[in-house]
Order: structure tokens, then sequence, then C-alpha cells
């Protein structure tokens, strides 16, 4: 698994050289003095993947189970090997970006599915006491009550593929992100009546090509056709992946120390994810061949 991880980490930063921006994202891999680091910054990536394939949720407890094994003899000890995964959120943030446009492309039919979840990073009884994301996250209320972090919205299509994310303060109205979640994109998007939106609004929306279907509220009576009632049914496909997510992959992380290194988690967490479903997907078209 190491091994497949890290030939596609590795593709991505070889990719990476000939771009003129590559000098910006490892402008600050190798530190001013000192030795350099004894992993490149594909191992690196590789290896923070591997962590959430592996449903390790403790970076330190799976440096741990690394350097118990052979898989990486220059394994550093674990304050160098932290440091470098922190230094990596650059090049990680765009691999995360990279497989969602490959995601996008791939959509035949223009179907797709928004949704959000909150990602709390505290507990609500530590809100007060809570310093790390304070002044960025905010208290929010979804389905399952009141919690304190951030919104993650997303765009899925019918196969349950996640195709673009947005985080925003826990008290955003899910309606007014319809635009940018679904930026250079076009087709019919599917939602709940959280992101209902007025017909001006919806009309500028499909002159660019994007066509949105949102739940009605009780009190609302709409004409709606059976091919669209039966997609709405269907909404739960990204509300799965929002559940695999944080179950498997552990997306809301209550242990970060700084904004700088609970967006590193974020962006790892939704990598391995992405990723795991494309290598899922490609592992069952070669047994239909």
């Amino acid at each position: 698994m190491y091994n497949q991880i890290y030939s596609i980490s590795s593709e991505f930063v070889k990719s990476l050289k000939a771009d003129k921006n590559y000098f910006f994202l490892i402008k600050n891999w190798s530190g001013k003095r000192g030795p350099k680091r004894r992993l490149s910054i594909e191992k690196v990536i590789a290896l923070n993947l591997l962590r959430f394939f592996l449903h390790v949720k403790d970076l330190k407890a799976f440096h741990r189970i690394i350097r118990t094994t052979d898989m990486v003899p220059e394994m550093p000890n674990y304050e160098n090997f932290l440091k470098a995964t922190n230094k990596a959120f650059p090049a990680v943030a765009l691999f995360m970006q990279v497989l969602l446009l490959q995601n996008r492309a791939e959509n035949e039919n223009g179907v797709h599915f928004i949704d959000s979840t909150p990602v709390s990073t505290c507990l609500n009884r530590r809100i007060f006491s809570h310093k790390v994301t304070s002044g960025f996250a905010s208290r929010g209320k979804s389905s399952k009550g009141w919690f304190y972090g951030f919104k993650l919205h997303g765009v899925c299509s019918e196969k349950g593929v996640l195709e673009s994310v947005v985080f925003t303060s826990g008290n955003i109205n899910d309606s007014k992100m319809v635009e940018k979640v679904t930026e250079n994109m076009k087709g019919w998007f599917y939602c709940d009546a959280g992101y209902l939106k007025k017909c001006g609004e919806l009309a500028r929306l499909a002159q660019s090509g994007r066509f949105i279907c949102a739940a009605a509220r009780r009190n609302m009576n709409r004409i709606i056709s059976n091919g669209q009632w039966r997609l709405l049914r269907k909404r739960n496909i990204i509300e799965s992946g929002w559940g695999v997510l944080k179950q498997n992959f552990f997306l809301e992380y209550h242990q970060a120390r700084s904004m700088h290194g609970i967006f590193r988690h974020y962006c790892f967490a939704i990598s391995a994810y992405v990723l795991q479903c494309r290598l899922k997907s490609s592992l069952r078209l070669k047994t239909r061949i």
C-alpha cells in the first residue's frame, strides 16, 4: 500500500517541478541552517496519507509504528517528522485540489449533490477555554444540535465521488455558499432545503450552467418532475460520504495546537479519502476487464 501511495505522490511532485510556482511551494521546506531533511516531500506526503489508510488517529502513534518496521529506514524522530509534515501543508493542499479536479473532469452525466456537515474543533463544554480556533471558528447549529467549529460544504457525483470542498465558519448559512462550492462546475445540483435561493439568484446561476434543485420546506408547494424527485431522494449519497470521512478518516480533530496544524490535518484526511475512492474504482475497472 505504501509503495502505491508513494508512486502517486512522487508523480505529483515530479509534475510540480515543471511549474513556475514550485519554488514557492517548497521554499520553506528546508531550514536556513542545519542539515537537510532526511525525508523528501513526496515521502512525507505518502506517509501522512498512509496514516489515514491504516486508520491511525494519532500522528505520534503512527510514527512509533513506522519506526518499529523497516518500511522507511531514514525515518527521523517525531519532532522532525512533525515539522516536515507541517512544512508539506501547501503541497498537500494543492494535491487535494488536483484530486478533486480530476473527479470533476470524470463526471459525465453532470449530476451533483451538495451538502454541508459540521466539523467541531472542541467539545461544547470547552468552548470558553478553547483558544486554537478562537476568532476563526464559531458556534453553529446542525440537525444534531449545537457545535463549535467549522462547516464543510461539499459537492459529490452520483457515484459518491467528492468533487469540491469549502470550509466556512460554523455560523455561515448554507445558501450563501452555493456559488462558491459550485465554482467552475456545470450541471444539475441537488441539495436540501438549507440551500434554497431566490429566483433571481437561481436564474443567474443557470446562465453559467449551474441548475440548482433544492428540496422544498414543509410549508412550500412546488412542482417538480419525477426524475428530479428521485434524485432529491438520493441526497444521502453525500451524507454517507461525510460519515465515512468522520469515522474512518478522523476529520474532526480536537488535538490541534494551531490553525496551521488543524487545516493540515483536514487536507490530509480529505486527500486520503478521495485517493482511496479513486484506487477502489480503478481496482473495480481492472477486475471487470
